[in-house]
């Protein structure tokens, strides 16, 4: 019986580090199609697209380094070249920008500053003039 529960435990222990390694190949490998995804929205007209395109570059090139911190971003040609662009489209707009979108609305809600709380001061402009002595 000791050895069951202990089996158990074990397994309920090492399941989630099991699931946690492999998550990031999938995620980077999403993500790496996300970023690519942006970096094609970026070369729009629509300078929000532009806009959203480059805060996408940063994010989705920042997730995949920290997933892996030695990814060869040149095998981001050969994924180019093997992307349907529809389904790259479609990935774009239901997974790539809310992903982002929902990254971003949680660092602003985490940068806002509580309801009724004082904006910090500004700093003290310095002297037109220096002081003479």
């Amino acid at each position: 019986m000791r050895l069951l529960l202990a089996t158990s435990l074990i397994a309920a222990a090492l399941a989630p580090a099991a699931t946690a390694l492999a998550q990031p190949a999938a995620a980077g490998s999403e993500d790496a199609r996300c970023l690519l995804a942006m970096v094609a929205l970026s070369n729009v007209d629509d300078p929000k697209a532009q806009h959203l395109a480059q805060g996408g570059i940063i994010y989705f090139t920042g997730r995949i380094a920290g997933h892996e911190p030695n990814y060869d971003f040149g095998k981001l040609k050969a994924l180019a070249a093997s992307m349907d662009m529809k389904a790259a489209q479609a990935d774009l707009q239901n997974r790539c920008i809310p992903a982002f979108k929902a990254s971003m609305q949680k660092v602003e809600a985490a940068l806002t500053p509580p309801a009724g709380a004082t904006p910090p001061a500004a700093p003290a402009k310095p002297p037109a003039t220096p002081p003479k002595r």
